[in-house]
């Protein structure tokens, strides 16, 4: 018999669980990337929207222009790739000047 786990309409139940799956997955990636050698880079929103972002390997801005890379190699066309590009180019900016002037 399967059980079927019923979606809450409490906003605070939702944000607890949310900081406990989180902390779990960012535990989950980190392990991926070190037993497998690969690169990771993982984005999450909350429930109220606060990002939570993981990269192995330098920052995580990185590791989806990669991607983006790779998709253009082999071809695979993306829904709103330019404006993805783009975003990502500014938040390695943004982060590189931050810094160098040191938070």
């Amino acid at each position: 018999m399967v059980h079927k786990k019923k979606k809450s309409d409490n906003s605070w139940s939702h944000q607890m669980t949310y900081i406990k799956r989180r902390d779990s997955i960012l535990r989950k990636a980190a392990d991926l990337s070190m037993l497998s050698d690969s690169d990771v880079g993982l984005l999450m929103f909350s429930p109220t929207g606060q990002l939570t972002s993981f990269a192995s390997n330098g920052r995580v801005e990185d590791i989806f222009l990669r991607f983006l890379d790779w998709c253009d190699e082999r071809g695979e066309p993306l829904e709103n790739e330019e404006y993805l590009r783009k975003s990502l180019k500014r938040l390695k900016y943004e982060a590189e000047m931050l810094d160098k002037i040191g938070r």
